[in-house]
């Protein structure tokens, strides 16, 4: 009877040892099976990015100062553009009315001008006013040759440092415009205001008057 009681007891024994096992065994394989996915390698991870949307350029335009005689309608024609667009452009009306000197936005981009052949004399600077005090210092030049003349892109310069260029303006024959040094204004037909801070003719000084190319095509020096 002993014997057969010890020999129950180890086939329980086995028994739950071999149960144990199993159980362990499906565990283990259960728990590989359902482990979360690795994360992302940063190939991938990039790989997911949405790019951003490329930024809308803004059409090109520029800046086109107001001429005696202009109406919206004939700087509409000259630079292949329509009313609508300039008055919206603008924040116009279709009332508003234009003055002389100011200043319009047209879509797209500035033409070049067209060259003219200058001869000696026909652009000259004809002086220096109010050397050395801000408020009155400015630079006059008359032009007298035969043709508009649109000093667009010209430069002003005193060989210091100092360059001025210059906005869309014409010249016609007999005309003459003078360059202010100081700002805080708006540009006219025949004032033009460089926005310095500071006077900066003296005498001595010798006042350039640059082509688009960098040529001179005229000086003066500052008695």
């Amino acid at each position: 009877m002993n014997l057969n009681w010890k020999r129950a007891l180890f086939y329980l024994v086995l028994n739950v040892a071999v149960s144990a096992c199993t159980a362990w065994g499906v565990l283990t394989l259960w728990g590989r099976s359902h482990l979360p996915p690795p994360p992302p390698t940063p190939a991938a991870a990039a790989a997911t990015v949405h790019p951003l949307a490329a930024a809308t350029p803004t059409p090109p335009r520029f800046v086109y100062t107001v001429r005696a005689g202009d109406t919206l309608g004939s700087i509409a024609a000259r630079f292949g553009t329509d009313v609508e667009t300039l008055l919206a452009l603008n924040d116009l009306t279709a009332d508003t009315p234009l003055a002389v000197g100011q200043a319009l936005l047209i879509p797209g981009r500035a033409p070049t001008p067209t060259p003219v052949a200058l001869s000696p004399g026909d652009l000259v600077i004809s002086g220096v006013l109010g050397a050395g005090i801000l408020e009155d210092e400015r630079v006059q030049i008359a032009y007298h040759g035969q043709h508009s003349l649109n000093l667009q892109g010209w430069q002003l310069d005193d060989g210091r440092g100092h360059t001025y260029t210059f906005p869309e303006v014409q010249l016609e024959k007999g005309g003459a415009l003078q360059v202010w040094t100081k700002g805080g204004f708006q540009n006219t037909p025949v004032d033009l205001y460089w926005g310095l801070n500071k006077a900066i003719w003296t005498s001595g000084a010798t006042v350039s008057l640059r082509t688009p190319q960098g040529k001179v095509a005229a000086t003066y020096q500052v008695p």
